[in-house]
């Protein structure tokens, strides 16, 4: 279907987990909910980047919605989406 071998979505989706989880909001916080939509295959050679914006601050619930995307070496959308996460409270 797809003319070869590609990596299967989720493996995409774990360098956006990896990125909320390290950088943006980063240790310590908790996943809520994660939307994704698979655009394009990835395949063994790409370089995939993991993008993450922040779209609202929620500060009476402690909540922070955000923009999620992945892209490849030529610049194509693989992944978009959505998250909602609970950062640790300073």
């Amino acid at each position: 279907m797809f003319g070869g071998r590609i990596a299967h979505g989720i493996l995409t989706a774990g360098l956006l987990s990896a990125a909320i989880g390290t950088k943006l909001p980063g240790s310590g916080t908790i996943y809520l909910e994660q939307k994704l939509r698979y655009l394009k295959p990835v395949r063994p050679q790409d370089t995939v980047r993991a993008a993450v914006e922040i779209v609202e601050i929620i500060e009476e619930r402690n909540r922070v919605h955000l923009k999620t995307t992945c892209t490849n070496q030529k610049g194509e959308v693989v992944l978009n989406g959505e998250a909602l996460v609970m950062p640790p409270r300073a």
